[in-house]
């Protein structure tokens, strides 16, 4: 059919006969006889890498998965591939349908790019949060928690070098996901910074005892700024108000701590105010006192922005994905790109890597990823990814719709049948 010709090699025996094969990497025929990297000559049999037994080029597999890690949609990333696998072509010209092709290849290879920046265990310094996308019922208004985005971002000892660290999704973000999450690798932190989130509380106590959530957590500064603020505009603090002052650096040690707390309680008429201050005053105590043993991370913002690049990526295909394995490959190259190390040259040369030591045949684990599993009753199977409580909701809901639907047509068939004229019978 045209199009790319394979470099094959010929065996040849001492009398003469001979077969042909491929090796464990076949090199695609030279078509400008330029290294489009180095710019040197090479020879026709010098051209590019292809597996064995595949149409593309490794070089166009590496690039399809760092356009998924920028958020691009399996079709489109196929379809780029696909267009150039189609030059030349003296045959049928293949179309794209969908992103199938692309999605065998995130299973069969994120493994290998994703492997030279696998982490073994967790930081110094851990920051957690998370997002949650949400179905809402058309006709009832009702909205229901679909799936949620764990994230963990991590820091040495001296607060730096940090990176995203673990990204996954999960169906529901209660605490035992938090508790599975923070399972899946082994070490203990040593301050753990979090938003006043109780799902993480949970799965950390869940995880490391009672003990972790009173010595590790470290509720994140800014967040509880902000909730202070909010509570001075709703009890109309002046902006030159003495408290505003004495605020300042309440949260850097347990003195100036003392003083705010003071200072809020002698005013009772704040009520917004001194309701937060109740509820916080005796984790803050405690909070303020070891301020200056923790290392010098005191806010979950640094999670918070990949956190939102991620979700402004998924967010207009959030119902697309429904296979919780196969988003969270998706979620790989995510944390990749977020670390800015998405590089079709190492992506290449990591494919390759793992295609020779497969000689050629790597396993297919594409379809270990299939979701089987059915619900309670056993009458319909429920994604892996997607919270079952909203899948029931769903299912509840378009079967109401149906019938609503079947309802409003057979009273406009009524109101026809009335309408139409009778026929009338004449004697002559």
């Amino acid at each position: 059919m045209g199009g790319r010709a394979k470099q094959r090699w010929r065996c040849v025996l001492p009398d003469g006969s001979y077969h042909r094969f491929l090796g464990a990497m076949s090199r695609t025929i030279a078509a400008d006889s330029t290294c489009v990297e180095c710019e040197n000559h090479i020879a026709s049999h010098e051209g590019p890498v292809a597996p064995a037994q595949g149409e593309y080029l490794v070089r166009e597999i590496a690039g399809a998965l760092v356009d998924i890690g920028r958020g691009q949609t399996y079709t489109d990333a196929a379809k780029r591939v696909r267009a150039r696998g189609n030059i030349g072509k003296t045959g049928a010209r293949r179309e794209v349908i969908n992103g199938q092709t692309v999605a065998d290849w995130m299973a069969d290879v994120v493994p290998a790019v994703a492997a030279r920046h696998l982490v073994t265990q967790w930081p110094s310094v851990l920051v957690l949060d998370s997002s949650t996308f949400f179905w809402t019922d058309p006709l009832t208004g009702k909205s229901l928690a679909l799936y949620c985005i764990l994230a963990a971002f991590g820091y040495d000892k001296d607060g730096k070098n940090g990176r995203l660290w673990k990204v996954e999704a999960a169906p529901v973000g209660d605490g035992a996901a938090w508790a599975e999450f923070l399972g899946s690798l082994p070490g203990k932190p040593d301050s753990i910074v979090c938003d006043q989130d109780r799902a993480i509380i949970a799965g950390i106590i869940s995880h490391w005892g009672d003990w972790a959530a009173m010595d590790l957590v470290h509720y994140c500064e800014h967040h509880l700024t902000e909730r202070v603020r909010a509570a001075f505009k709703s009890d109309k603090v002046a902006a030159d108000d003495r408290l505003r002052q004495v605020f300042h650096g309440a949260f850097t040690s347990r003195e100036q701590w003392d003083a705010f707390e003071a200072e809020v309680i002698s005013r009772p008429t704040l009520l917004l105010t001194n309701g937060w201050m109740a509820k916080n005053m005796t984790w803050m105590r405690r909070q303020t006192e070891r301020r200056a043993q923790i290392p010098p991370v005191s806010s979950n913002g640094a999670v918070e922005q990949p956190l939102r690049e991620i979700r402004q990526m998924l967010q207009t295909r959030a119902f697309m994905f429904r296979n919780r394995a196969r988003l969270n490959q998706v979620l790989v190259l995510m944390r990749l790109a977020s670390m800015r190390v998405d590089t079709a040259t190492d992506y290449a040369s990591d494919i390759r890597a793992f295609l020779d030591a497969h000689n050629g045949h790597p396993p297919r684990t594409y379809r270990a990823a299939y979701d089987t599993t059915a619900n309670q009753s056993g009458e319909a199977p429920l994604g892996s990814l997607w919270a079952p409580k909203a899948q029931i909701a769903m299912t509840e809901a378009r079967a109401n719709r149906a019938l609503a639907s079947a309802r409003a047509k057979e009273i406009a068939n009524a109101k026809e049948s009335r309408a139409a004229p009778k026929a009338i019978s004449l004697k002559s």
